[in-house]
This record gives structure tokens, sequence and C-alpha cells, in this order.
């Protein structure tokens, strides 16, 4: 592929005396493993290394016809974004997903273009909106869209309905109005309307309700990583909890 192509680096690793592995997300070849040869070689201007960095829009040229391919060329058509903190663990946790869940080779032009409105986004500070945003769109690139305006059986979500949310079944109805049921966490109808707006452009959510969002992400995130925790979101988890033991 001799035409440059925009592309992410989610992760990368050393590979010989001078070369790395590094995996893409690519606009035009989704996700795909490369070899980067002389790597760690000084060049005018700086290494490959140096610039094959998570968080830096980059345009790529490949070569070869495997699965495994080999990177010809690489620039960055602009400066990278400096994630730090939350928004850097939070940046790593979206790498991760992406790595597990969407199989290699799959172009998903939208999900190329959400993953940099996230990025860009955790960059200004908006986090935890933008990751629930786009984990949706992960699930609904990969066949498993909430139907936000409805039930399993089609039927309008009622306001003053409870539901259960089931990954391959959607929102099901649960007898009577109790708030919770057999263990479950029951979803007011009012609530998940609510989120449908939030979905569809409205404004920002009160913390309550990202609560409530990210319940139901992680039920369906879940689903696409066969059950296995996300490493970062782990560490990320265990950081948190050192500050508030400080």
């Amino acid at each position: 592929m001799r035409t440059a192509q925009p592309a992410w680096v989610l992760s990368r690793q050393s590979y010989g005396d001078s070369g790395m592995l590094v995996e893409f997300f690519s606009a035009e070849l989704g996700r795909c493993g490369a070899v980067v040869r002389g790597a760690h070689r000084r060049k005018r201007g700086g290494s490959l290394a140096s610039l094959l960095q998570p968080f830096h829009p980059l345009l790529i040229t490949f070569a070869g016809r495997s699965e495994l391919k080999t990177l010809r060329s690489a620039e960055a058509p602009r400066p990278g974004y400096l994630l730090r903190g939350d928004a850097l663990m939070s940046g790593l946790y979206l790498n991760e997903l992406l790595v597990r869940s969407v199989p290699r080779m799959d172009v998903l032009p939208s999900l190329f273009l959400a993953y940099g409105q996230a990025i860009e986004s955790l960059y200004e500070g908006a986090g935890e909106e933008s990751l629930r945003r786009f984990e949706l769109v992960l699930l609904s690139e990969l066949g498993y869209r909430v139907a936000w305006d409805s039930d399993e059986l089609r039927e309008p979500i009622r306001a003053e309905a409870h539901y259960r949310f089931e990954v391959d079944r959607g929102f099901c109805i649960a007898e009577g109005s109790a708030p919770q049921s057999r263990g479950d966490r029951l979803l007011p109808g009012a609530r998940i309307i609510r989120l449908g707006q939030w979905w569809e452009g409205a404004d920002t959510l009160a913390n309550d309700e990202l609560a409530l969002l990210k319940g139901i992400t992680r039920v369906a995130v879940s689903q696409l990583t066969g059950g296995r925790a996300i490493r970062t979101r782990e560490v990320f988890k265990d950081l948190k909890s050192l500050g508030k033991g400080a």
C-alpha cells in the first residue's frame, strides 16, 4: 500500500535489535500489526520509535500481503495529544479495548472516526462521557447496538416501567415496579429515555446518570472481551484506591 493512510498506535513492543512490533488502528485496514525495522536508529528529525507513540495522529504506508505488514513510512501531520493522569489511563483503556475486541483487518471507518474524537475529548478534559460514547459506538459497530427507544419486544420504552438490560436482548421489562428483583439492578424507563436523548446529542449527563450508563456499557463490553478483565481498568482502580488512602 503506497498511499499514506491515517492511523494511530495502539501498542508496541521491541522486535530484534532495533525493531518494533506495532499494533496500529488504521483508516483503511482497521486493526493491524506491522514490523518496524530500524525503529531505534537515529535519523534526521529523530527515530521512528519517538514518532510511533500512542495518541499521535499519523500518516503511514505498509508493505506486504500477509496479515503482519511491514511499515514503509510514517509521518506526523500534526502534534500528538499529550494525555496525563486520568486522561492517560482512559486513553490506554480505549487502546486495550480495541486490541481485545476488534478483529484484525476489519475496516470500521465510523469507529476510527469515533476513536479520534474520543482522544481529542480526553485531551480537552471530557473524560467519562467520552469513554461511554466510544464504548457505545464500538458496541454498535460490532453488532451489539443498544436500542434506547424500545424493549426486547420492540415496544416503546415506558417512563413508568422498570427494565433489566441484557446484551443479547436489550431492555427487558420487569414485572411490577420494584427497584430491585432477584438481585438485579433494574433501570427506570425514564432514565433509559434520558440516556437515549443524550446519545442523540442532548446535554451532558449528571453523575448518577453517568453511573447508570457505565453499568450498562460494562455489561455489554464484558461480552465483547469474553468476560476477561481489562488490565488498564484494574490498574486504574488500584491507583484510585491508593490515592484515597493517601
